[in-house]
């Protein structure tokens, strides 16, 4: 029987891949002056189920398309969940998501590696795509904690994930939507440069009234750019792993 020579690597010498090298999803990161964007993995979950249960809404109606954010904590953590483990499954070329954690950096601006563990998680930005080789779009969706709203994040997460889209990804459009009554949302797709492409009437969060949700697209050359650059890393590894190279 052949045996191995000294200088043949068997399997069982093979070094283990990373997380991130195995799943390059979680390997992307995005980062802006004070915020890290990078896919939720479930060592986030408790911090996740934490920020979503503190209260992400200020609004007087509902806005988001289900009533998630108004259960209780367990009940929350049923939803929450199960949502995040179904967008893995997007993984391209055509169609993908990614479940953005919207951390906030700290004082000390910790990065690269060193910064998975620190920093608060304050909220998600969802950023997904369908058809994507053809259309070149992408939408996104996204919350804060309330006591985190107000001070310029959500503008900031969606500016460096927009950046991102563009600069980075390959995007030519970018697509988002907001209720009349959600008038922090309007206003920060209208900061970064979005036109109303229509509106539409679509069920409420409860699915028992109306609501009129605005539509809102974004050119990648009409987006008004922040002062700031972004740093990415992991793009190209997340570009092969959806097989857009």
């Amino acid at each position: 029987m052949p045996q191995p020579s000294d200088h043949e690597v068997t399997p069982a010498q093979t070094p283990a891949r990373t997380l991130e090298e195995l799943w390059p999803p979680f390997g992307l990161r995005i980062e802006s002056p004070r915020l890290e964007l990078r896919v939720v993995r479930e060592t986030d979950f408790p911090a996740y189920a934490a920020a979503a249960a503190s209260g992400v809404t200020h609004t007087s109606r509902n806005p988001f398309r289900f009533a998630w954010n108004e259960k209780g904590p367990k009940d929350l953590v049923k939803a929450s969940l199960p949502f995040l483990w179904s967008t893995r499954p997007s993984i391209g070329p055509d169609h993908w998501y990614l479940a953005f954690g919207i951390f906030v950096k700290d004082a000390d601006g910790a990065e690269g590696s060193a910064a998975q563990e620190s920093g608060e998680l304050i909220g998600m930005q969802g950023c997904y795509a369908h058809d994507w080789p053809i259309l070149r779009t992408v939408s996104s969706g996204s919350w804060l904690r309330a006591d985190r709203q107000g001070q310029g994040l959500g503008t900031e997460a969606r500016a460096a994930m927009l950046l991102w889209a563009f600069d980075h990804f390959g995007a030519e459009y970018a697509e988002s939507g907001a209720y009349t009554s959600n008038e922090r949302s309007r206003r920060v797709s209208e900061t970064l440069g979005y036109f109303t492409s229509g509106t539409r009437r679509v069920p409420d969060a409860h699915g028992e009234k109306t609501e009129w949700e605005h539509m809102f697209r974004l050119p990648k050359n009409d987006l008004l750019r922040p002062s700031w650059q972004i740093q990415v890393t992991g793009n190209d590894e997340l570009k092969s792993f959806y097989g857009h190279d």
